[in-house]
């Protein structure tokens, strides 16, 4: 005799008749002397009668398509999906320019914030010559500047221009 275990995981299979004739004989004498299986059986030929009294359903033409692209969808790596779902979320190409304009104007109000401060020039750092006026800034540019390069011809520019 078999136990309600081993009954229990077959009492499907039995309600469908896909069983041997063997294992028929021995469900059906353990159902005989088991109450406990045989109310599990009652139960399940309850939900089977109910299922069948349910209406068949036909399924939307376009299903199999979507059950196919969902399932190819899932098996990329989410590097690969995540810029397509974010772009699911602006569908209106206005919405996307909006969002950027308010990403900029906000950026650029930040900015001002942030540098909102007095905005102190450094001192003038000049030196008189005679002949030329310098500042110390360019000089430090232009300290080595070799013969024929664009920095001599500045300063000798700079220099006939201020005679």
């Amino acid at each position: 005799m078999k136990t309600c275990q081993s009954v229990r995981k077959k009492l499907s299979a039995y309600q469908d008749g896909e069983v041997t004739s063997a294992e028929i004989d021995s469900i059906d004498a353990h159902l005989r002397i088991c109450e406990a299986c045989r109310e599990q059986h009652a139960a399940l030929r309850q939900t089977y009668r109910m299922l069948k009294g349910l209406p068949e359903i036909e399924p939307a033409p376009e299903l199999a398509r979507r059950i196919v692209a969902s399932a190819t969808r899932a098996q990329k790596p989410f590097w690969i999906r995540a810029p397509g779902e974010a772009w699911r979320l602006f569908p209106a190409r206005a919405a996307l320019v909006t969002l950027a304009a308010a990403g900029l104007l906000i950026g650029t109000m930040l900015g001002n914030l942030l540098t909102a401060g007095p905005f102190h020039s450094p001192p003038s750092l000049s030196v008189s010559f005679p002949d030329q006026a310098l500042t110390l800034a360019s000089v430090k540019v232009f300290d080595a500047a070799p013969p024929g390069s664009l920095a001599e011809g500045y300063l000798k520019l700079t220099s006939k221009t201020r005679r």
